[in-house]
């Protein structure tokens, strides 16, 4: 059983992937570089973060109108890279642990927080797979957060296997990701990789994109339960890009699930 679970932490670490991305480290901070689009969406996926804790009663209604609205939560961001994300809601007031496999992205995430005098003692980086890290602390998370990553991620049965086992009973899993069909090719491989360059040529293997059905059924099996799917597309403008929520889920996808409490 050991052996098994080591092979999956394995195919999960493609040295390939973790080269590629510890090559954006030292731009990973430029709002206007190649990571410019994690940046934009910060402004529409804390937020979701924060009403979906609310909606599942992690959180109190209260928390909608309060500048540290996540005051209290403890939450662990997978696949953190340089730390954007993990800032952001250590802003807000969460303890939060940034999680990834790129030991140069975890050292660029370190030496930043560490500038951050108002929340560097409530974030902190590890430079582990969430296979590795959900061993050591089960049911630790009141969120685990995994915002585009499964699609660099080889297999999601073990993956999402592992963040589940992280959350706390009544926790909530947060995911975006690109959805799987020609549509979603067309925008995020043709239209954004190629065509407009809003992320790096070969940023995405299209063949590792997964529906939101998908998904779904495979946190079924560990005792998640989807409660809500939204679709996300972002918009280029002349002025400024930006991020919205749509009904339509064929490009992109924000999956929001709970853990089943004992």
């Amino acid at each position: 059983m050991e052996i098994s679970k080591n092979i999956q932490m394995l195919q999960n670490v493609d040295p390939e992937e973790i080269k590629k991305f510890n090559g954006y480290a030292k731009v990973w901070w430029d709002t206007r570089g190649p990571r410019k689009t994690l940046h934009d969406m910060n402004k529409l996926r804390i937020p979701w973060v924060r009403d979906g804790l609310i909606a599942s009663k992690v959180l109190p209604e209260s928390a909608r109108n309060n500048t540290k609205s996540l005051e209290g939560t403890n939450i662990l961001d997978v696949g953190c890279g340089g730390g954007i994300l993990s800032e952001a809601l250590g802003g807000l007031g969460a303890t939060v642990v940034g999680l990834d496999a790129a030991s140069k992205l975890i050292e660029i995430a370190n030496h930043h927080v560490a500038t951050q005098e108002e929340i560097k003692d409530r974030v902190s980086f590890v430079c582990e797979t969430i296979e590795e890290h959900c061993e050591k602390f089960p049911e630790q998370y009141d969120a685990v957060i995994a915002s585009e990553v499964v699609e660099h991620i080889v297999d999601k049965q073990s993956f999402l296997e592992a963040c589940v086992k992280a959350l706390k009973p009544g926790g909530s899993l947060f995911i975006t990701t690109p959805n799987r069909g020609l549509t979603s090719w067309f925008f995020n491989k043709f239209l954004g990789e190629y065509l407009f360059r809003v992320v790096a040529i070969d940023t995405h293997d299209f063949n590792l994109f997964i529906s939101p059905d998908n998904v779904s059924k495979i946190l079924e099996g560990f005792g998640c339960k989807t409660v809500s799917v939204k679709g996300m597309r972002y918009i280029l403008g002349f002025w400024q890009n930006e991020w919205i929520f749509q009904n339509f889920d064929g490009i992109h996808y924000a999956l929001h699930a709970v853990k089943e409490k004992k």
